[in-house]
């Protein structure tokens, strides 16, 4: 009898705890509208160090005059065996690239400072501009880039110097920094990447099928493109298995998640040198130290986190995004050496 009043509260437990899955999953079923969401790298280093923070816009901004009227407020300032490299940017450095942009770059190859300024106003549309008299100053310990009125020229079709058409650079920027403690992990915000995600609307089926539709404004096109498969729970992990990857082992998405109210939060995490063989470990390493500007032999882990929020309430405001751009952010994982978000919805094939 006393074995069997042990045995009876472990039936009723396991009971409870199937009941509560089923009850989850019941609540899963529906159609819910991507509105949000975060990413940020979580970066591990063996010292103290800063790093320039390319992300984000930095304090002041260089003015440009002319042909272009703008400011550049992003900037990236390195030095390497004694050459220095400056770009200043009027969107972050790193972002997808949607034009228009322009860029001043600096450069000391050979010693001696040289610069061009670069507008892009479209795919199709973009010109070089050089000066002969550059009157520019840096400071590498505050990252800190003076250029007083400096006239650039552009060029025309046959790369021919075009008087008329001129822009005229002056100010003062500086970079932020973000500073990286030793042995500790320090979260890096990029979650501006998430301004150009498409909208997105992720249906779950009480059969366990499921349909991810994805909506690009391609300048005054609209196309959409749509992913099926199956899904489950297994406790805390959502997993989504594509139809196209079914016959494929290993190949299903499996995704943190949490339901509070009519919100549905997923996490995607994944990290830099997951497919690096131990071999390769150390290389995988130096590359993310290149990539984000850290100390030689510094690096010891790079994760990224990408957390996507749905609501089963549909948005009143579409959302739109530039699909020439996204097709690249979206289907970059970070095995493949890049730190944009991989779109756990949809695979690169």
């Amino acid at each position: 009898m006393k074995r069997l009043l042990i045995i009876l509260p472990l039936i009723f437990w396991i009971s409870c705890d199937e009941d509560a899955e089923v009850n989850l999953t019941a609540e899963l079923v529906g159609t819910w509208y991507l509105t949000d969401g975060e990413l940020y790298m979580e970066m591990t280093t063996n010292s103290d160090q800063t790093m320039i923070d390319s992300f984000g816009p930095g304090i002041g901004s260089i003015a440009v005059e002319g042909a272009v009227n703008t400011s550049l407020t992003y900037m990236f300032l390195d030095e390497d065996y004694g050459e220095v490299s400056i770009m200043v940017a009027n969107q972050s450095l790193d972002g997808p690239g949607i034009p228009p942009l322009y860029y001043l770059i600096v450069s000391s190859y050979g010693g001696e400072l040289s610069a061009i300024f670069y507008a892009l106003e479209s795919e199709d549309d973009y010109i070089y501009y050089f000066t002969e008299s550059l009157d520019l100053s840096y400071d590498l310990d505050s990252y800190t880039v003076t250029i007083g009125s400096t006239e650039f020229f552009g060029t025309d079709m046959y790369g021919v110097l075009d008087s008329s058409l001129s822009v005229t650079l002056s100010g003062t920027i500086q970079a932020n920094t973000i500073a990286i403690p030793a042995n500790t992990t320090t979260q890096v915000d990029q979650s501006y990447y998430l301004d150009y995600m498409p909208e997105m609307t992720l249906t779950l089926e009480a059969d366990n099928s499921f349909v991810i539709t994805q909506t690009f404004d391609y300048y005054d096109e609209t196309e959409t493109e749509t992913d099926v498969g199956t899904w489950s729970v297994n406790g805390d992990q959502l997993i989504l298995e594509d139809e196209d990857d079914e016959d494929d082992e290993d190949t299903a998405t499996e995704l943190l998640f949490s339901l509070s109210g009519n919100t549905l939060s997923l996490i995607f995490e994944e990290n830099y040198c997951s497919e690096a063989e131990e071999d390769e470990l150390d290389e995988c390493l130096e590359e993310g130290e290149m990539e984000f500007g850290l100390d030689p032999g510094s690096l010891t882990n790079l994760v990224m986190v990408q957390i996507m929020n749905f609501s089963n309430t549909p948005p009143t405001l579409a959302r739109a995004a530039s699909r020439s751009s996204l097709k690249h952010l979206l289907q970059t994982k970070i095995p493949d050496r890049s730190h944009i978000p991989y779109n756990p919805f949809q695979r690169t094939k």
